[in-house]
């Protein structure tokens, strides 16, 4: 007996069609959404990041025409910042094709991953709160006491 392919379903809120049958869909994981690095794009360039996603087909290498931004509601205009936003902030390289009046070739890279926010050097930066008492401030009072530790000046 032959068996049925069964194709993907998706849950009926994540889909548009009455019978929850896609032929394309992606997948993201939480640590996506919750990384740093990703809440701090705006929302434009998270949907776009997305939509990058849905074309790409899994791929790393992938071609985006402004044509696919159109598709999915995106304005060239905000197209491009959100392009930039995403290159400035380590999701997508962009190997332009403009020369040849081809679009645009991008690839995802892992590199907003392991970019570390500069270090904090000023010394109101670095205060910390004390609760201990073991540092009183001017006046004697050892309860809840701000302590700025300036990282120039030996102590």
């Amino acid at each position: 007996m032959s068996r049925r392919k069964s194709r993907p379903t998706i849950v009926p809120w994540l889909s548009a069609k009455w019978d929850n049958q896609e032929k394309r869909f992606i997948q993201v994981g939480d640590s996506l959404l919750f990384a740093e690095a990703f809440r701090k794009l705006h929302v434009g360039a998270k949907y776009l990041y997305l939509c990058m996603a849905m074309e790409s087909g899994g791929r790393r290498d992938f071609r985006f025409p402004t044509a696919a931004a159109r598709k999915y509601g995106i304005p060239s205009s905000s197209f491009w910042n959100y392009v930039q936003e995403l290159k400035d902030n380590h999701f997508i390289i962009c190997h332009s094709n403009k020369n040849l009046r081809k679009p645009n070739d991008y690839s995802f890279t892992l590199e907003w991953k392991t970019i570390r926010p500069p270090a904090l050097t000023r010394p109101e930066a670095m205060a910390t709160y004390s609760r201990s008492g073991q540092n009183p401030d001017k006046a004697g009072n050892s309860e809840n006491s701000l302590v700025i530790q300036n990282p120039d000046k030996e102590q």
